[in-house]
């Protein structure tokens, strides 16, 4: 059917209304087909980042403690022999 024969068969509003139901089944389909899949792949693009960070974080945290526990190791040692070697009264009795 052409879209002057509608025109002239259902009327002005109801060819209108055809056209906006058109116009609204494609917006959905949009929605639905490309911009839904579009959301889909940011929202794993950024929870791969976020992995990242979280994972960046903890070697981090890790390196940090392995790195304390060395610096309180060489902090005793130095303490020791401070200890040992002054005479004036930091010896442990």
């Amino acid at each position: 059917m052409n879209f002057l024969e509608i025109l002239e068969t259902f009327g002005v509003p109801i060819t209108m209304c055809i056209a906006f139901g058109f116009f609204i089944w494609k917006q959905n389909k949009w929605i639905q087909d490309d911009l839904k899949k579009d959301m889909d792949e940011q929202a794993k693009r950024l929870e791969a980042i976020v992995i990242s960070l979280i994972n960046a974080q903890k070697k981090l945290q890790t390196d940090f403690g392995k790195e304390l526990s060395r610096l309180e190791g060489s902090y005793r040692s130095l303490s020791n022999i401070i200890q040992k070697l002054s005479g004036n009264g930091l010896k442990k009795k």
